[in-house]
């Protein structure tokens, strides 16, 4: 019987073992580079972050299938990194004008002389990740070759169209694909279900004078494609070049490029807009303007959205003391509340109420939240402690 149970423990191991992918391990890029020099292999080049699931998925479901294993250690010296490490960060730096590493996992495809042959992004069943290995092997699906044929004769619209996809895998903007072929078409003839794809695929910076013409011509555009192809593609382009700006607190650039947006004149735009706004103000501690945004657009974009209320609330009642922008505060929480009550609403609306020194009030909602929270079973500490608080100021 104890024979028995140790193989049992053996062959669990072996088992466990296998399951441990070997493609795609952390190795030293110089050391897999001369690799790929002395066997006249591809490199595929693996960038993951430590937080990703879909790069835990594609090690721990695709890299360990024995199809995928087979091809790519017969075909490509690989190696995995992590993006954020210091050598990861020095490698993205190294490679940013083949392609950048926008999302995870990033595998790209290199020659022994670094040429990028592919690249792709995000998580891939076998079959298909098997393919893209195929398609970085194959010269007349390599990069490199359809650079070359788009270049050719930048005329061709479908070598454009080709050119601009491989480049967006690659993380690369295109907009300077797309108008090195528009610049050979005249603007009437900019209306073909063709040229809309190679500007909705291409023209990715907002500041292209080919995004004021695309606002210009909706109706135009939507006739070869569809009025919701153009609004998803102006509203991407809002997203895409003022988010980055909001978050890192660009303030220059980011109230320079914002009326470009603005003029879209589409809902979801100026809800977007609407958040960054916010954001930026925030991020800046400029909260007059933030208190202007704020005020001029709740009704519109945040009526109906709790919990950007309760941000909205609370940002007032930290950094904002002016009696209406404080009772419009108010107003904001207690629609939050109306929307669904939670323990952390009532406590604020206490708290803007002892704010402006309305103290009645601030007790009437400190006793309101209580009183349903006792009913859900919910902590009292909180809300126990701003009644003493308050009783404590009302002698």
């Amino acid at each position: 019987m104890k024979k028995i149970i140790l193989l049992f423990c053996f062959l669990v191991c072996v088992w466990g073992n296998a399951q441990n992918q070997t493609l795609f391990l952390d190795k030293n890029y110089q050391e897999v580079l001369r690799e790929a020099q002395q066997s006249n292999k591809p490199i595929a080049l693996m960038f993951y972050a430590t937080w990703c699931q879909h790069c835990k998925k594609m090690k721990n479901e695709v890299f360990t299938d024995a199809d995928v294993a087979t091809y790519y250690s017969s075909h490509f010296v690989c190696m995995a990194i992590d993006s954020e490490s210091k050598d990861g960060t020095q490698l993205k730096e190294y490679f940013q004008k083949k392609f950048n590493v926008k999302y995870y996992p990033t595998i790209a495809y290199l020659d022994a002389h670094e040429n990028l042959l592919n690249c792709i992004s995000g998580e891939f069943k076998k079959e298909d990740f098997i393919k893209e290995g195929l398609l970085a092997l194959t010269p007349e699906t390599q990069f490199g070759t359809i650079k070359n044929e788009f270049y050719k004769d930048v005329s061709q619209g479908e070598n454009c169209l080709r050119y601009i996809v491989f480049a967006r895998k690659a993380g690369l903007d295109a907009t300077s694909i797309a108008q090195t072929y528009l610049k050979t078409k005249k603007e009437d003839d900019y209306f073909t279900e063709l040229n809309w794809k190679i500007m909705a695929n291409g023209i990715n910076n907002i500041e292209a004078k080919e995004v004021s013409f695309i606002n210009l011509h909706k109706e135009d555009f939507a006739k070869v494609s569809s009025p919701i192809r153009v609004e998803k593609k102006l509203v991407f382009l809002a997203s895409d070049n003022l988010r980055p700006l909001a978050e890192l607190t660009d303030t220059l650039n980011y109230f320079r490029i914002r009326p470009i947006a603005a003029a879209f004149h589409i809902r979801k735009v100026d809800s977007l807009l609407f958040k960054f706004d916010l954001t930026i103000c925030a991020n800046a501690k400029n909260w007059k303007k933030y208190q202007k945004y704020a005020e001029t657009s709740v009704s519109d974009f945040a009526w109906k959205d709790s919990n950007t209320l309760i941000q909205i609330a609370t940002d007032f009642k930290d950094f904002i003391a002016e009696p209406k922008a404080l009772e419009l505060a108010i107003s904001w929480t207690q629609q939050a509340i109306t929307l669904g009550p939670a323990m952390n609403k009532y406590v604020l609306l206490t708290q803007l109420y002892m704010k402006t020194k309305a103290y009645t009030k601030a007790l009437e909602s400190a006793e309101q939240g209580k009183s349903i929270a006792t009913s859900f079973g919910w902590k009292t500490d909180e809300i126990d402690r701003l009644i003493t608080e308050i009783k404590t100021k009302k002698k």
